[in-house]
Formats: structure tokens, C-alpha cells, sequence
């Protein structure tokens, strides 16, 4: 009864999974999920179990080092300022012909091992925002991600949307494996062969 009560209030509770994708959850799937926000740009919501200390995740999510093995096509990432609960961070991606070089500052809001928010501050995008939530629930971190971008050129929103369903996925992946949260060698090692380097969980 306890269990189902569970389910029931996490089903609730987080909107997007319902009972058969907490079973994906508990099995390693990264699921890829609505957003519920309706402002215009490509946006897309994941959310992922991870066998690991909400700790051991945000280590990964703020380090600058760790952000060129999960963020694809990042070609530097500098912190201007952190004062801990608030960081503003530069970074330069390029994903190659025809995508254009994306240079921009964004404001990182960190309330610690619980939720980070983060949004556009200056640069060539019309907008980017969103956030990370971990949960802990009887099966693991839940990590719920989700992002919202509008780039400058004239893009219409469904293709951005679906570039970002297609890396994202593979970006929580790698921060689950890199936090040591896989919770099996199996999936420790598909998690970091989602990585863009070479990683792994001991760095």
C-alpha cells in the first residue's frame, strides 16, 4: 500500500512521469519529456534516476572542467564571478556547420543540492533559461532538467526542439555516469560512452 501511495504522489508530484515511465526511470531510462513552458524557442524537459548524492551531481553540473564532457560542441566555459549561490559563467559552443558559434554570459542561481536556475545575461541568443531540480525519492536522485532557447537567426521552434531532445538526453547521462550514479557497470558504461570525451567516473 506504502509503495503505491508512493507512485501515486510521485506520478503527482512531477507531471511528467507517469506509473510505466517510473519503471523506465528505475531502470536506467533517461526520459525525454514535454515542457511545460509555452514562451516561444526550442525547449524540451528530461528527467533521469541516478544511484548518487544530490552531492555528488551538483559537483559535476557547476564544475567548468567536468561541462566539456557532457556539453556538446563547448569550446571554453569561464566563471566570471561565484559567490556560491550565484555565479555568472561565459561559454562558447560551436556544433558545426550550418549551427552558428553561440558566445554568451548566463546567470547561474544555486539554492545548494536542491535546484539550480539559470538564464541568458548577454550574448548572441534571444533567450535561454532553465533549471535543474533533484528530488530524492526511495529509488534514487531524481534529476529534472529543463531548457528553453531561442537563437538569434531565424530558426523555427520544432527543429530547436529537436536538437535539444536529441543532446540533452545523452548530456544527463554522462553527468549520471560522471557522478558515479549509473548504480551498474552496465550502465555506468553506456552512461559514459554518452559523454563527448573521454571520461570517466573517477574524474
Amino acid at each position: 500500500m506504502k509503495r503505491f501511495l508512493f507512485l501515486f504522489m510521485f506520478s503527482a508530484c512531477f507531471q511528467g512521469p507517469v506509473a510505466a515511465d517510473i519503471e523506465k526511470l528505475r531502470e536506467g531510462e533517461v526520459l525525454v519529456l514535454e515542457s511545460e513552458s509555452d514562451l516561444p524557442g526550442g525547449k524540451v524537459r528530461v528527467q533521469a534516476l541516478a544511484r548518487a548524492s544530490a552531492q555528488a551531481v551538483w559537483e559535476v553540473i557547476v564544475s567548468c572542467e567536468k561541462t566539456f564532457f557532457y556539453v556538446d560542441g563547448l569550446q571554453s566555459c569561464d566563471v566570471i564571478e561565484d559567490s556560491g549561490q550565484r555565479a555568472l559563467l561565459h561559454q562558447v559552443t560551436q556544433q558545426g556547420w550550418p549551427a552558428p558559434t553561440l558566445d554568451f554570459i548566463y546567470e547561474s542561481l544555486r539554492e545548494p543540492y536542491r535546484a539550480i536556475r539559470f538564464k541568458l545575461v548577454q550574448g548572441n541568443l534571444q533567450a535561454m533559461e532553465g533549471s535543474w531540480q533533484f528530488i530524492e525519492t526511495p529509488d534514487g536522485l531524481l534529476m529534472d532538467y529543463e531548457i528553453r532557447i531561442k537563437p538569434e537567426m531565424a530558426a523555427p521552434d520544432f527543429l530547436v526542439s529537436r536538437s535539444l531532445r536529441k543532446s540533452s538526453p545523452d548530456m544527463v547521462a554522462c553527468i549520471r555516469g560522471l557522478s558515479g550514479g549509473s548504480g551498474s557497470a552496465r550502465l555506468e558504461t553506456s552512461d559514459l560512452g554518452r559523454c563527448r570525451g573521454q571520461a570517466g567516473s573517477g574524474q
